[in-house]
This record gives C-alpha cells, sequence and structure tokens, in this order.
C-alpha cells in the first residue's frame, strides 16, 4: 500500500486518530462541496441574465452572439471583483431566480462555513471543546454532515436550474447554427486567438 502523508493537530480528538481524521476529512469535503456551490451560483447568474436578455432584445444571430459574449465577461469579472458566497446569494435573491424560502437555506450554509473556515480552532483555543473526541464526534454526526447534505441538495437543485436556462440558451443559438459545444482543441486555439479581443470586448461593460 503506497503511504501518504496526513497533517493535523494531535490535541484535537485526542487518542481518537479515526474521529479527529473524520472531524478534518468532512470539513474538507464541506468546503470543496460549498466552493462547488459558488461556482454554479455564478453560472445559474449568467445564465438567467443571459436568457432573459436574449427574450427582451431584439431576436438577431449578432445580438445573440453579443449577448453570449457580454455574459461570459460578467462570469469573469465575479471573480475579479471577487464576489463572495453573500454577494452571489444577494444577487440571486435581487434577480428572484430561486424562491425566498430556498434562499433561507443558503444563508444557514454560508453562516456555517464562515464558523468552519474562520472560528471554531480559534473557539478551540479558548475553550478546548475540539480536544474531547465524544464532543467531536458529535459535531460531525449531528452538525457537520447534515450541513454537507444539505448544501448537496442546495447545489444539485442550483444544477437543475443551469440545465433549464442552458436548454433555452441552446435553443436561441440554434435558430441562427451557432455552435454551442466545442472541442477542448477547439477551445485552445480560439483560446489563443481571442484572448486580447475579449479583453478589449470586456471594458464595455
Amino acid at each position: 500500500m503506497k503511504c501518504f502523508t496526513i497533517q493535523f493537530n494531535s490535541d484535537i480528538a485526542k487518542n481518537s486518530d479515526e474521529i479527529r481524521l473524520s472531524l478534518y476529512a468532512n470539513i474538507g469535503f464541506f468546503i470543496e462541496v460549498t466552493q462547488m456551490l459558488e461556482f454554479n451560483l455564478r453560472k445559474l447568474i449568467c445564465y438567467h441574465l443571459s436568457v432573459r436578455e436574449i427574450e427582451t432584445s431584439e431576436f438577431t444571430e449578432d445580438k445573440v452572439l453579443e449577448i453570449c459574449k457580454k455574459y461570459d465577461c460578467y462570469y469573469k469579472k465575479t471573480y475579479i471583483a471577487k464576489w463572495t458566497f453573500g454577494r452571489l446569494k444577494k444577487e440571486i435573491k435581487e434577480l428572484n431566480i430561486i424562491d425566498e424560502k430556498v434562499l433561507s437555506f443558503f444563508d444557514d450554509v454560508i453562516k456555517f462555513r464562515n464558523v468552519v473556515v474562520h472560528k471554531i480552532f480559534q473557539y478551540n483555543v479558548i475553550n478546548k471543546q475540539f480536544e474531547k473526541p465524544d464532543f467531536v464526534n458529535d459535531y460531525v454526526e449531528k452538525r457537520l454532515i447534515p450541513m454537507i447534505n444539505d448544501a448537496m441538495k442546495i447545489n444539485k437543485m442550483v444544477i437543475k436550474i443551469i440545465n433549464l436556462y442552458k436548454e433555452d440558451l441552446h435553443k436561441y443559438k440554434r435558430e441562427f447554427n451557432i455552435p454551442f459545444e466545442e472541442t477542448e482543441l477547439e477551445a485552445s486555439e480560439r483560446y489563443k486567438q481571442e484572448l486580447q479581443k475579449v479583453k478589449e470586448y470586456c471594458k464595455k461593460y
């Protein structure tokens, strides 16, 4: 069996390697799931805005291409401007893409992620609760794993909504035989040729 290295604080869940590993592993997975949720929220916002503008604008090939380029730039700008999870959720709310009841779950995920990423180990310096294996196990089973499951359910729902918008966008592109898929090689070649054009275009928005 190939050896691998895991680094952690041995004071966490003292004398219980399994519980300690469970905590660190599930924290890592929770962060992955929330990052994927952020990624998909960005896509959802841009698909929504693209389809909405196409449906309310003059329906021509040039206009569809212009709108698609515009929101490609918009997508990139959410990274450049470092939109947080909270900012993405606020944008989703303002655009009225997702029901208010569902958005309340976003708040729970955001708050819990902030605690996990920024606070729990700092708190432990003071209260030492995470040194107790039973406390850590309860935290994993009763708080961390349920929140992971909730975040995964939300992410699946967001992906379903994205796919609905994607179907609409592909339908509009098919009207003008605009390709909506390309191979990695084509993407790479196009990227080299158009990178400067995209940078200049993005300055307009």
